[in-house]
């Protein structure tokens, strides 16, 4: 295991602008996912517990690829020579859930996703400190404009002053812990990791679901669904994007989730963004695009 983070540490290499740019649309990718399966939880999922949801989804997932994937490829989708470190990829997914909700029954929901959203910033210091990909002055200083425009979108207000607040920083954290641990397990098939990030959540929850099941209704069941399917997708762009590139240059592009939330939000449900809103998303297309266009220019240094 300590092998493979001395080899992030020690190989030094250039990642090509093609493959930068795909690692930036599946991260982008993963934000328009994240964005249904918020959504899709918000308006149709309703009166299961949080865990409860959580569970299903991953249930789902588990069966999603065993009947469409497991086919073809086989024990391709559990074998590793890395299971701790699969195992702890996988539990940050169950972290993220369990400090939200900590965080959400004390605090503001928006002050909680704006804490949450300290995670790409997180994410430069994991690539920086553990993984030896340095980040340049530009990567702090546009990565912390979309941590601005996000604080912009989502009103801040003085909720967020709570002893509280450290679990929804943690939230944000077992986010960007799970985005390098992706990197660093690059090697293992992606197809082993996605399956792997739902079957240690799955196994956990299993334990305490029982006591809190709450039948679904048949909206909710289609909510859950919906949530699996695309949450599947989601996260198995969120892991490409970080196998193919460092962090470094593609955390940033984490924020264009809320701006599929603005879009999805006025097109599905007739809710349209207040000054605040559009201004905080100018700044992160600004930002997307100007990013887009340096890493078409030049390769990524690691």
């Amino acid at each position: 295991m300590l092998k493979l983070f001395t080899r992030q540490q020690q190989e030094t290499q250039v990642i090509s602008s093609p493959v930068v740019i795909r690692a930036a649309l599946f991260m982008i990718l993963s934000a328009f996912c994240f964005s249904v399966v918020e959504l899709t939880g918000e308006h149709l999922v309703t009166g299961i517990s949080p865990f409860q949801l959580v569970w299903m989804r991953y249930a789902v997932h588990l069966l999603f690829m065993m009947v469409v994937l497991g086919p073809r490829y086989k024990t391709t989708l559990v074998r590793t020579p890395h299971l701790p470190l699969q195992i702890v990829r996988s539990l940050t997914m169950l972290a993220m859930p369990v400090s939200f909700v900590i965080a959400a029954t004390h605090m503001p929901i928006n002050d909680v996703w704006s804490l949450q959203w300290l995670s790409p910033l997180m994410m430069l210091g994991l690539s920086t400190w553990v993984l030896s990909e340095p980040a340049t002055a530009k990567n702090w200083v546009i990565t912390g404009l979309g941590f601005g425009a996000m604080l912009l979108i989502l009103r801040v207000d003085s909720g967020i002053i709570s002893p509280y607040s450290i679990f929804a920083v943690i939230t944000g954290f077992s986010l960007s812990l799970h985005l390098m641990l992706s990197r660093v397990l690059r090697d293992d098939h992606p197809l082993t990791s996605l399956f792997h990030t739902a079957l240690w959540v799955f196994i956990v929850l299993g334990f305490v679901v029982p006591f809190l099941w709450t039948t679904p209704t048949l909206s909710s069941l289609v909510g859950i669904v919906i949530i699996g399917v695309v949450g599947a997708l989601g996260l198995f762009a969120l892991a490409r994007s970080g196998e193919l590139a460092p962090l470094t240059a593609v955390a940033v592009f984490a924020y264009t989730e809320a701006l599929w939330t603005i879009l999805l939000n006025a097109q599905l449900f007739g809710i349209m963004p207040g000054k605040a809103e559009l201004l905080g998303g100018m700044i992160i297309l600004g930002i997307t695009v100007y990013q887009l266009i340096s890493h078409h220019r030049q390769p990524v240094k690691v």
